[in-house]
Formats: structure tokens, C-alpha cells, sequence
């Protein structure tokens, strides 16, 4: 009987004791592994175009954030950056004119493509390592590969090409030809060959293409009167009357307008992100002159002014990255840029003025 007591007590204290320790112990919480934070996303802004130095002459530039780059020396009165692009290796890429040479800037370090007095180039593309152009020389579309010039039209009669993209193995030019009825016709040339996006019997241009997936996108603008002998956009100065166009959307030989016809409508630049079609352009009633966004042909003024006083008010280039469209607008002689329909910062302000002609956001 005592043993059993005995052997009671001792598993008694040490269920207790064990009890106890539980009591007392304390669990470490599991804490979930760390995991750092995404670095902040750093967005660039680079503009092309050209602003006045102290002596009121043109000098080729370029912008990235607003920190001004100058690509020319001042000694020549023509001196302009039309267009800039960045690669995926981050090279800066800027096409334009130094005097009578057409010039490709890379990094700041220009290669001539043509010192021909009828040549300019006007858009740039780049597809893995190879660099393409658009322009003219003498005075006939090409596009230049690697510095290398392809004749897209052959004349007799003038044409341009204003815009390139590159979609695999195709390379597409937007531009325009002389027809021998003495009308331009807006043209988009796929590897070299010609198709004609208006009938020739109004003064037609193309300014822009874009390729998203399957489908091919060209901006162009028209003019309204068959008897009108100027190309869409002629300012009417003097005498001559202000050039009445529409702009136009072409998407895979369907051809949507923008505008109604009763002002001069001119769409500079496309960009096509997702299902959003955008144009920036401008209309000009020769009153009021209003830089304008198309975004699915529905229009928004970004600002509007007296054509009198102030001059031209353009918009002259667009951009989205991610969800944020970038927009340069000059007014009169102010370059500035928005943000999704905002003012965003005015280019060069400190100049003799400024023209912002080409924006790439990466």
C-alpha cells in the first residue's frame, strides 16, 4: 500500500511539474520570410526639336527630364531633331538636320545619312541591332538600314516618307507620292512596296504608322477641295487661304475620320496601346488654333489660343508608357509637355524659344 502511494505521489508531482513547464515556456512566433521591395521605377523623358541660343539661332537638341542636351553648335541657321527613340540597350537615338546634312545622333554622336539639299529624315525605329530611318533624299521616300539608304519610290515626281515601324521581318514607311495628276497621294509602303490609302484627287499625306499584333494603323490627313493646290497644314499665309483637311484613321484598309472637314485638321503622331487608338494633332479654323488628343476619335483640347497672336498650337507627338500618355505641345514658340491631358513642364523656358517635335518615355 505504501508503494502505491509512493508511486501515486511521484506521477502526481510529475504531471504538475510538467504542466508547470508548459505554462512557462514561451512559443517564437513563425515570422514570414523578408522580401524586399521592388526598387522605385525611374521614368525618362525624352523630347527632340531645337530651341534658339543667345544669338537667336537654331540648335538641334535634345531633352531628357527638361536637362537640355545641345546635338549642334550654333553655326549653321537650319538645325533641327525631329524625331528620338531608345533602344532596349538604352542607346538615344535622334535623327534631324545640321546645315544642309541629314544627321542620325547616337548617344550625341552624329553620323551623316545624306548631305543632299532635298533630303531630311523624320522617324527612327529600332529593331534588335539594326537602326531604321525615315526621311527623303534626293527627294525621293527612302528608309535608311544601318546608314544604308532604300529607295521606297523611284519618281518621277517628289515624295517623303514621315514615319517607320518594324514588325518582324516587315518594315513599314508612311509618307506620301506625287502622282502625275500633280496630287499627292498618302502611301504605306510594306518591304518596299506601295499602297495607296486616298485616290489622288485631293492632296493627300501620311504621317504615322503603328503595328499592334496583326493590325496596321496609319494617320493621315486629306485635303477638302480638289482645287486646292497646297499640301494639308498650309498655314495660308498672304494671300493664301487657309488649307480646309480632315484627318484620317486607316486600320488594315478600313479608313475611319477623326474630323468633320470644316477646319484645317492635321494628325502629327499614333500610338496604339492595348484598344486605345491615340492621334495628336491640332485644329486650326484660322481664328482659334487648338492642340488636340484624339483617343478613339474622340477628341480632347489640350489648349486652344489665337492663331493671330500667338501662331501655330500643335500637338506634335504622343506616347504611353504603361498607363500615362505623354503629349509635346508647342504653343507658338513655348514647348511644353503633358501627362495624361495635365501640363506637365514647359521646355526650355529660359531660351529664345523652343520647338518639341518627338517624345519617348522609358
Amino acid at each position: 500500500m505504501k508503494n502505491l502511494k509512493l508511486i501515486f505521489t511521484i506521477c502526481l508531482f510529475a504531471l504538475i511539474t510538467s504542466c508547470s513547464k508548459s505554462k512557462d515556456e514561451v512559443v517564437a512566433p513563425t515570422l514570414p520570410p523578408v522580401v524586399k521591395p521592388d526598387p522605385p521605377k525611374i521614368t525618362n523623358i525624352y523630347v527632340a526639336g531645337w530651341r534658339y541660343n543667345s544669338k537667336l539661332v537654331p540648335v538641334a537638341t535634345l531633352w531628357k527630364n527638361g536637362v537640355a542636351t545641345e546635338l549642334t553648335d550654333g553655326t549653321t541657321n537650319l538645325a533641327q531633331a525631329y524625331s528620338v527613340y531608345v533602344s532596349e540597350t538604352n542607346d538615344v537615338y535622334v535623327t534631324g538636320k545640321d546645315g544642309l546634312k541629314t544627321v542620325l545622333w547616337k548617344n550625341g554622336v552624329a553620323t551623316v545619312l545624306s548631305s543632299e539639299l532635298y533630303s531630311g529624315a523624320y522617324s527612327i525605329f529600332v529593331s534588335g541591332t539594326d537602326v531604321y530611318v525615315a526621311g527623303f533624299d534626293h527627294g525621293f521616300a527612302v528608309v535608311w538600314k544601318n546608314g544604308v539608304a532604300v529607295k521606297l519610290a523611284s519618281g518621277p515626281k517628289f515624295s517623303r516618307a514621315y514615319s517607320v515601324y518594324v514588325n518582324g521581318n516587315d518594315v513599314y514607311a508612311a509618307g506620301y507620292e506625287f502622282l502625275e495628276g500633280r496630287k499627292t497621294a498618302a502611301t504605306l509602303w510594306k518591304n518596299g512596296v506601295a499602297v495607296r490609302l486616298s485616290d489622288g484627287t485631293k492632296h493627300a499625306v501620311a504621317k504615322a504608322v503603328f503595328v499592334s499584333g496583326t493590325d496596321v494603323y496609319v494617320s493621315s490627313e486629306e485635303n477638302i477641295d480638289p482645287e486646292d493646290g497646297n499640301l494639308p497644314g498650309n498655314q495660308g499665309i498672304g494671300s493664301t487661304p487657309l488649307s480646309k483637311s480632315v484627318v484620317k484613321i486607316w486600320k488594315n484598309g478600313v479608313t475611319d475620320n477623326l474630323t468633320d472637314g470644316t477646319k484645317q485638321a492635321i494628325g502629327n503622331s499614333l500610338f496604339v496601346n492595348g484598344s486605345d487608338v491615340y492621334v495628336a494633332g491640332y485644329e486650326n479654323d484660322g481664328i482659334t488654333c487648338t492642340a488636340k488628343l484624339w483617343r478613339n476619335k474622340i477628341a480632347a483640347n489640350l489648349v486652344s489660343g489665337s492663331y493671330e497672336k500667338i501662331g501655330m498650337i500643335t500637338a506634335n507627338s504622343v506616347f504611353v508608357n504603361d498607363s500615362d500618355v505623354y503629349v509635346v505641345v508647342n504653343e507658338g514658340g513655348t514647348a511644353k509637355t503633358w501627362k495624361n491631358l495635365f501640363f506637365v513642364q514647359e521646355i526650355n523656358s529660359e531660351s529664345g524659344g523652343a520647338t518639341a517635335l518627338s517624345v519617348f518615355v522609358k
